[in-house]
């Protein structure tokens, strides 16, 4: 082989292996690009995933995906690091599981139409079960693969947590709803005042025919009274007052109006919400309430506040006045026997005499109850005083029948003057309501001006009063006996009487605490504590001395009337073991002339139950000879005034008789009391009298005191 032929082929070699090795180079540059670009893909892919769980991470949605082929549903929820994914995957019989019973069949029909319509899209919601509290979330897909029936085979999707979406969307339905249905009239408002908004209650408070009508309308402009206040709104948020708003008819209704201002997210934009009030009822009954609070309904003279407001202006202008206080005597017996209409007549009657009498020279007004009261700037005491004896005159003259009885109405009037007897308004009111109640004491349908010092003698009484309250609810009384004896001097019975000794006021007289008794209801009390007292030394007597005497005590008028006293007196003496014919129930005339048909029958109840019934201070009534026909009395006590002087005058003595054999032809027998000298002795035999009681026998003592001398009286 030549040469030539040698060096032609070693060029070919060398070109075949150059271009082998470009060829090489060239791949590895190639494979190098696509290493490269791959690599870049792959980085930029990862990023993209990353982003998109990021993505579903911020927007806190969750990626899931489901297969035909495994019927497997795969959930993924991803967190801010791409390392941390929650992921749950089960079948849709495990999801169903867990979804509410209420949620299911919406479930089912939205995935039917996905696996089988042609329905590609899906979105629902449902109630899921997620760690044991159900949770509202919303599923949205998209079905990616078909197959050759039209049958979906991979469906891919996002869900997410909207429990928080769903309640608030509940709530403003709720307030939406609470805005149209309210009764209330509420408007929303824009920054000017704008009506935008407003209910169905607000477009019938002023008249209009449809919505339309209100919208667009300035709020102000329809307000006739106090607007809103924008300023005030900019910096308080809120505002509240009462206006009028005009009504299309042109009419005005008075209203409550509430504003609050409320600002948007970032505060971008800012509107109103008012609620109205219909107040037109509220401000007619505070019309009405004036004219209440300063004027008396039943005598349309001025109340105790317009009183006040007057007394309260003269003091303020340091104008002198007198007080004039009027209380009514014998009204109570009046409402009690005639009845309440009797007894507003009485006082619509008093109410025109006061008007008449004090009306031209001052103000006139009914403090309440039965007690009145007259300001009188302009007038001095005498003629107050002439005045107010006049006015007692006017009152006296009606007369009312009730019950077979004639009842007269009275007054007691007290005066004080301002500032004179006192410088404050309640000063002046107290003194002349102490006067008023001197003149009670003084004996009824009197005038009496104040003194000084007489104030302070009604808080005496005062305390008097709360001391025997406490005496009595503390069972302090003591009851003494007197004895009733026959005309031999042998003790036959006795008399239970209270006695009060306090450690405040000393020893207070019976005369004395027995009306403030009655007056403040404690007699009821006391009556229950004399029976008590008179069944206990009953016993006693009968256990010591083998016998005992019976023993008669004094009720209350109040406490006869009282239909559950004769059961419980009669139980008082079943539990001391007393028989009820030994005790004697004193009472007096009084309970006759307040209810005689009550009376009746509350003797005859007392009577069924074995009590003995007494009529005390015979002889000092005017009309008690009429009660021995009506009623039935076992005793009667002839009062001490009939016995007075017996054995000096004649003209006493043949009264006496008189009385006695009148009694004694009734079958009843005969109690004098107030024997006290030995000079009524020879008279009494000479009646007949088999009981007599008095101080010439023994005085009130203490039980054992009693027992004790008449035990030392029957050994001698």
């Amino acid at each position: 082989m030549s040469n030539e032929h040698v060096l032609e082929q070693l060029e070919q070699l060398e070109r075949r292996v150059n271009r082998e090795k470009e060829a090489r180079h060239h791949a590895e540059k190639l494979l190098t690009e696509k290493s490269e670009a791959l690599y870049l893909k792959l980085t930029e892919t990862q990023q993209l995933r990353k982003n998109l769980e990021l993505a579903l991470w911020a927007s806190q949605e969750s990626f899931w995906s489901w297969r035909a082929d495994t019927d497997i549903m795969d959930i993924r929820s991803y967190s801010l690091h791409s390392e941390s994914v929650s992921t749950w995957s089960g079948t849709l019989i495990a999801l169903l599981e867990r979804v509410h019973q209420e949620d299911i069949e919406n479930l089912q029909f939205h995935w039917a139409m996905a696996l089988h319509g042609k329905r590609d899209r899906i979105e629902f919601s449902f109630r899921l079960n997620i760690q044991n509290e159900f949770q509202w979330v919303r599923l949205r897909g998209r079905v990616l693969e078909r197959g050759k029936s039209g049958e979906a085979l991979q469906i891919v999707g996002t869900t997410k947590d909207i429990t928080q979406q769903r309640k608030a969307e509940q709530s403003f339905h709720l307030m939406a709803s609470a805005f149209a249905s309210s009764r209330e009239p509420m408007l929303v408002l824009s920054p000017n005042l704008l009506i935008t908004e407003c209910n169905e209650a607000f477009i019938n408070m002023i008249g209009a025919a449809m919505k339309d009508k209100c919208l667009g309308i300035d709020f102000n402009a329809l307000l006739t009274a106090e607007k809103v206040d924008v300023a005030h709104l900019e910096s308080a948020k809120q505002q509240r007052f009462e206006s009028k708003v005009r009504m299309l008819s042109g009419d005005e209704k008075a209203v409550d109006i509430s504003v609050a201002l409320f600002e948007t997210y970032l505060q971008s934009t800012s509107y109103l919400i008012a609620t109205m009030r219909d107040i037109s009822d509220r401000k007619a009954n505070e019309a009405k309430l004036r004219q209440l609070a300063l004027y008396d309904d039943l005598t349309g003279l001025s109340n105790r506040n317009a009183l006040r407001e007057s007394l309260a202006a003269y003091a303020e202008a340091e104008e002198p006045f007198l007080l004039v206080f009027v209380d009514l005597d014998g009204f109570k017996a009046i409402n009690d026997n005639a009845g309440h209409e009797s007894g507003d007549i009485e006082l619509q009657r008093v109410a025109k005499l006061l008007k008449s009498t004090f009306g031209s020279v001052g103000e006139v007004g009914r403090w309440g109850g039965d007690e009145f009261i007259a300001v009188l700037p302009n007038i001095d005491m005498q003629e107050a005083v002439e005045k107010a004896t006049h006015l007692i005159e006017l009152i006296e003259e009606d007369t009312i029948s009730a019950s077979r009885i004639e009842l007269k109405l009275s007054a007691s009037i007290g005066i004080a003057q301002y500032p004179a007897h006192s410088n404050s308004i309640e000063g002046v009111i107290q003194s002349a309501d102490a006067a008023m109640y001197q003149a009670k004491t003084q004996g009824k349908g009197c005038v009496f001006v104040y003194e000084d010092g007489l104030y302070e003698s009604m808080a005496k009484q005062v305390t008097l009063v709360n001391s025997l309250q406490r005496a009595v609810e503390n069972h302090l009384l003591d009851f003494y006996i007197q004895g009733k004896y026959d005309n031999t001097g042998q003790l036959k019975g006795g008399e239970v009487l209270c006695r009060w000794i306090s450690g405040l006021h000393g020893v207070v007289s019976p005369g004395t605490f027995i009306p403030i008794a009655e007056e403040y209801n404690f007699d009821g009390q006391i009556g229950l504590q004399a029976l008590e007292a008179a069944c206990d030394y009953i016993s006693i007597m009968e256990s010591q001395q083998g016998y005992a005497i019976p023993l008669s005590i004094n009720v209350s008028g109040n406490q006869i009337l009282d239909t559950g006293f004769p059961a419980i007196a009669s139980a008082i003496c079943a539990e001391n073991h007393v028989s009820p014919s030994m005790i004697e129930i004193e009472l007096t005339e009084s309970i006759l002339i307040r209810d005689e048909d009550a009376a009746l029958s509350a003797l005859n109840n007392l009577r069924q139950e074995g009590f003995r019934l007494s009529l005390d201070d015979f002889g000092t009534g005017f009309s008690s000879l009429s009660y021995l026909r009506s009623f039935h009395f076992d005793v009667v006590k002839v009062d001490r005034s009939l016995i007075r002087d017996i054995h000096l005058s004649s003209k006493a003595n043949a009264l006496f008789n008189g009385v006695v054999t009148m009694l004694k032809s009734l079958n009843i027998e005969v109690v004098v009391e107030g024997v006290e000298i030995e000079s009524y002795l020879p008279f009494m035999h000479q009646a007949d009298i088999t009981l007599m009681q008095g101080f010439y026998f023994d005085k009130p003592m203490p039980y054992e005191q009693f027992i004790a001398r008449h035990i030392t009286r029957a050994a001698r």
